[in-house]
């Protein structure tokens, strides 16, 4: 993966059963040295795009300070610090939640796509994801919940398809789902032919909006947002879905980590700000990274005006897929190409991992798929 990885500090775990082994690479910067390389990997996995501003998303503030692991596995003379791609069998990007500096074991993946979690050929990415877990309950892990981009199979995985060795046992439980998502929009060549892809009432509101916001409140598209930390900060308090002030200073902080950021916004005739829209644009992708409209304009539906603004400047800029990081509630979901998603849940049966559990339920986003896995009675967990 580069010269500039070889500082690179691991630790190794052998798989004495099948051979191949699992290093790990822990730690915000030594993750970042092997950017380059994951890139490179993720084209010839097929996973284009994966790994693109991994440091924006290292940075990514939650509910509790996190520890970023990267997981390589492969041949067993893989040199981690700087591994032929050839020798890499894949890689798992998973954080640890912390309190006082100090790892908890409770694991949890940060990208709800699943886009940019585990990196593998097709073929292998279940046999990754095993890997990579047996690996973590090998390192005293109390609780994994690990969202990824499985093989796509014509037909549906049976929940209790095996996916543990046989004769291995870490006094756990493990359930696995397949979910269909909203993935992106696809763009095309012109405003109007990409709207001509929506939901009827869809490509009536992201019209409608617009026009009003222009007619009442004198709005005006502005392409490239210009403002200090200070002023965002401001403006975040003028807002529907106030953030803290911290998640706000991160938002603004967090745009010169990007390779290719976004922000644009819409002003009124007093030049007041209406919205700010933070994305980036990489290979022929944009992606919508968050959004701030000011409150008290409800009936003006300014994120929809904003994302219509957002939708036509991207597609003049070539972009022909929009993401949206974390997902969204917004309508234009509904005409998404639908992407597969497996989430893998693994718990032990112990009272540690029963009250982490209970703080997933707190901590992680209250709309989380995955989180509510852990009480979901359709599951069938197994033994592990």
């Amino acid at each position: 993966m580069g010269a500039g990885a070889s500082l690179v500090f691991i630790s190794t775990i052998v798989d004495e059963a099948n051979g191949p082994r699992v290093h790990f690479v822990t730690g915000r910067k030594r993750v970042l040295r092997l950017g380059q390389g994951l890139m490179e990997f993720s084209e010839l996995c097929g996973q284009s795009g994966s790994m693109h501003d991994l440091a924006y998303f290292l940075s990514k503030p939650g509910a509790l300070p996190r520890i970023p692991h990267l997981l390589l596995l492969g041949a067993n003379d893989l040199d981690p610090s700087a591994p032929r791609l050839a020798d890499l069998m894949g890689a798992v990007l998973i954080f640890e939640q912390q309190i006082g500096g100090f790892g908890l074991g409770a694991f949890a993946t940060n990208d709800r796509s699943g886009r940019s979690t585990l990196l593998a050929r097709p073929q292998d990415r279940m046999r990754v994801a095993e890997m990579a877990s047996r690996a973590l309950m090998d390192r005293g892990a109390q609780l994994i919940l690990m969202s990824f981009r499985a093989q796509v199979s014509s037909e549906p995985a049976s929940p209790a398809q095996p996916f543990f060795a046989e004769g291995r046992r870490h006094g756990a439980h493990w359930a696995r789902r397949e979910r269909s998502i909203p993935g992106y929009l696809p763009l095309s060549t012109t405003f109007d032919a990409t709207l001509a892809g929506v939901g009827t009432r869809t490509r009536r509101n992201l019209r409608y909006y617009r026009r009003r916001a222009e007619a009442e409140l004198g709005c005006v598209f502005v392409p490239r947002v210009e403002v200090t930390r200070e002023e965002l900060l401001s403006f975040n308090k003028q807002c529907m879905f106030t953030v803290s002030r911290q998640v706000a200073a991160w938002r603004y902080n967090s745009l010169k980590e990007l390779s290719g950021p976004v922000f644009m916004g819409m002003k009124d005739k007093e030049g007041r700000w209406l919205s700010m829209l933070a994305g980036r644009r990489y290979l022929d992708r944009s992606e919508i990274l968050w959004q701030m409209n000011r409150d008290g304009l409800a009936e003006y539906s300014l994120g929809t005006a904003m994302r219509a603004y957002f939708i036509e400047h991207e597609i003049a800029h070539g972009s022909r897929r929009l993401y949206t990081e974390g997902g969204t509630p917004h309508p234009m979901r509904f005409s998404f190409v639908p992407e597969e998603l497996t989430d893998l849940v693994i718990k032990r049966d112990t009272l540690v991992a029963k009250a982490m559990q209970m703080a997933a339920r707190r901590f992680i986003q209250p709309d989380n798929d995955l989180s509510h896995m852990l009480d979901a009675p359709e599951l069938e967990w197994m033994p592990c």
